[in-house]
């Protein structure tokens, strides 16, 4: 099992695994442009934005933010930290971090970063906060935390795993969405998608199967796509669940989408693209595409069909795909 962003060491075990080749990128999308290039051994895991102004995070407390919809972007003179930073999320001006040893940092201009008082040791793999501050954090051992204070203060929450799994095992959570009403969404180890709509006080079990779903991506509309393992792209759409057909048994690591129907996924050495909602994908054959691990994308929409993604992961490297 290979568990997203826990530790540099881990990068190398999926280094060998097969790409599965695909045809042309779909539509007239761009190929990937590098606009950002750490060390050949930093690693970025993750990706928030918020309107034109963007934040990245990784190994030993790198902290990058953009103000220009990604297309420039400059590392923080001071690290919050010296742990890795495995999650970020961006909202309203304010930004929420969090990673190794349960630690999370917040910071009211995204800037000027406070510790926030521990309430797990765990490993925090996602973190996300809606309009009104309300924040759910989510990581190893089944390990979920919730903030009604953008971040600042944080109570755990357990989930029944027993009525979710048959020994009662706590999977490792991958991804969280928090929606404006408060409704949260989760996804992790078993293809297991949980929600709450009372606030995490009770959880409903959505999809279950056998593989690890990492990357989660939730529409104003209800419609929801995961990805994980063996190049597995979920859809839900009605309450109706459909494996698409990716083309790649790569593991991936993220996905974004627009509500005409535009998608791109990413994982290992690995950039999909659609332009019908899933219903094909198209692997970009591109260098920069295929040449780093990328563990983490994010999107904006640029106004007139336009979308803007930018993609995060091995050598720090930040890239960004538009159309």
């Amino acid at each position: 099992m290979i568990l997203k962003a826990l530790s540099r060491r881990l990068l190398p075990l999926c280094a060998g695994m097969a790409l599965v080749a695909g045809g042309a990128v779909a539509g007239d999308f761009g190929k990937p442009v590098s606009v950002f290039h750490g060390g050949p051994h930093d690693m970025l895991y993750d990706v928030s934005l918020d309107g034109p102004n963007g934040i990245a995070v990784g190994d030993f407390g790198l902290v990058v933010e953009s103000g220009d919809g990604g297309k420039t972007w400059m590392r923080q003179a001071k690290a919050p930290t010296d742990l890795g930073l495995l999650a970020v999320t961006r909202k309203m001006g304010r930004c929420i971090a969090a990673g190794q040893q349960g630690l999370i940092v917040t910071a009211d201009d995204c800037q000027q970063w406070h510790v926030a008082a521990s309430a797990t040791h765990a490993r925090i793999l996602a973190v996300d906060v809606n309009a009104s501050g309300i924040s759910y954090a989510v990581g190893g051992f089944g390990t979920v935390l919730k903030s009604g204070d953008w971040g600042k203060t944080w109570q755990p929450l357990t989930p029944d795993w027993k009525a979710f799994t048959s020994d009662g095992a706590e999977p490792h959570l991958y991804d969280v969405h928090v929606a404006d009403n408060g409704e949260v969404t989760v996804v992790g180890e078993f293809e297991m998608v949980i929600r709450s709509r009372d606030g995490g006080a009770t959880w409903n079990l959505l999809h279950k199967g056998k593989r690890s779903l990492f990357g989660l991506k939730v529409m104003d509309n209800g419609d929801l796509y995961a990805v994980g393992q063996e190049g597995l792209i979920l859809k839900a759409s009605d309450g109706r669940w459909a494996e698409q057909e990716s083309g790649t048994k790569s593991i991936l690591t993220g996905i974004w989408a627009k509500p005409d129907g535009q998608v791109v996924a990413a994982g290992i050495y690995t950039i999909l693209y659609s332009a019908d909602g899933g219903k094909s994908w198209r692997m970009d054959q591109s260098r920069p595409a295929r040449a780093g691990w990328h563990q983490a994308l994010a999107g904006s929409d640029e106004g007139g069909g336009r979308l803007n993604v930018v993609l995060v992961g091995s050598g720090g490297a930040i890239l960004t795909v538009q159309r």
